[in-house]
């Protein structure tokens, strides 16, 4: 479980920041968890209010199957994003990136098997659609 007593009563957008600079500090896969946790649950508050937001949670629910199916544990302790505005897809766009950035990392490790580096890059391919499809 990923919380944080400074995560605790922050608004989404900060919560967003906050695991955007954690996950540029390294490879920390509960940390990496918590920013696609944190990304769907902003496709689940915000669905329906722009069809970008359908083809944003369908490239995050790809990754999270494949990159992520043994993290359910973990919860971000923070607010709900309220409404679809610059704010909220700033945070959002740049916690992907990020994480876009932690797959790219993982990708390139040439420690891990060849098909395990595959899925990481595929991932990053996938969050940067995601991106993409805000913007």
């Amino acid at each position: 479980m990923l919380t944080s007593n400074q995560a605790h009563g922050m608004t989404y957008a900060e919560a967003a920041r906050e695991i955007t600079a954690r996950l540029a500090l390294g490879v920390d896969d509960t940390v990496a968890a918590g920013a696609l946790q944190l990304a769907i649950e902003a496709w689940k508050c915000l669905a329906g209010t722009d069809l970008a937001w359908d083809r944003y949670g369908l490239e995050l629910l790809d990754v999270r199957a494949r990159l992520y199916s043994d993290h359910d544990d973990v919860v971000v302790d923070a607010g709900a994003p309220v409404r679809d505005d610059a704010e909220t897809r700033l945070a959002v766009t740049a916690l992907l990136e990020q994480l876009a950035r932690y797959h790219d990392r993982l990708a390139a490790d040439d420690r891990d098997d060849l098909a395990r580096r595959l899925s990481h890059d595929a991932g990053a391919q996938q969050l940067r659609r995601a991106v993409a499809a805000l913007v």
